[in-house]
């Protein structure tokens, strides 16, 4: 059955790139700002100082940020399914309904019977951002463009922040002072 929004088929691509794409690396773009560029270096050289490279503390600050700033909203959209999935369990037969919308620009598709159903539910870009199995008994939730492209972006960002630190360490530890780091322009 399917529910609402764009589902699979609305990631329509204008010039080469999906509008998906577009809008992730929008996404992505104002959610990587100068501080959290910055909290990302300290982050870095803290890590390169303990010489552990992305620890914990890093994971965290980018799960905070991607979830306020990049993820799309699962809860809300999965916990609606649920329900609607927990009404069709009462029913005994086959069961074909549509419905026109379903909590605003999101939609979902749910299939089977009274014995066995899946679910899925898309973004308003058309993105599978989660499914749900009765025989596991639970949702998966899966990564969108914008999340994977955040990702990557703030990898790098740790990277170079990393390495310049562990530079300077070395060239203390060498006794050479330590060279001037060059900045390089992610965004270029």
């Amino acid at each position: 059955m399917q529910i609402g929004g764009l589902g699979v088929n609305g990631a329509a691509a204008f010039d080469g790139t999906s509008q998906i794409q577009k809008s992730a690396k929008k996404t992505v773009k104002n959610a990587i700002t100068d501080g959290f560029v910055k909290q990302i270096q300290a982050l870095a050289r803290e890590d390169a100082q303990k010489g552990i490279y992305m620890d914990k503390g890093f994971s965290q600050l980018r799960r905070a940020r991607m979830e306020q700033y990049v993820s799309p909203d699962r809860a809300g959209p999965m916990a609606k399914v649920n329900s609607v999935m927990n009404t069709l369990k009462k029913e005994q037969e086959r069961i074909k309904v549509y419905l026109e919308r379903l909590f605003g620009d999101y939609s979902a598709e749910i299939k089977g019977d009274s014995t066995f159903r899946t679910a899925e539910v898309y973004s308003p870009e058309g993105e599978l951002i989660a499914s749900y199995s009765d025989f596991y008994g639970q949702w998966t939730t899966h990564q969108t463009k914008a999340e994977l492209h955040f990702i990557t972006e703030t990898d790098m960002i740790y990277l170079q922040a990393f390495r310049e630190a562990r530079a300077e360490m070395n060239a203390v530890a060498q006794g050479q002072p330590p060279a001037d780091t060059a900045a390089v322009d992610i965004w270029a």
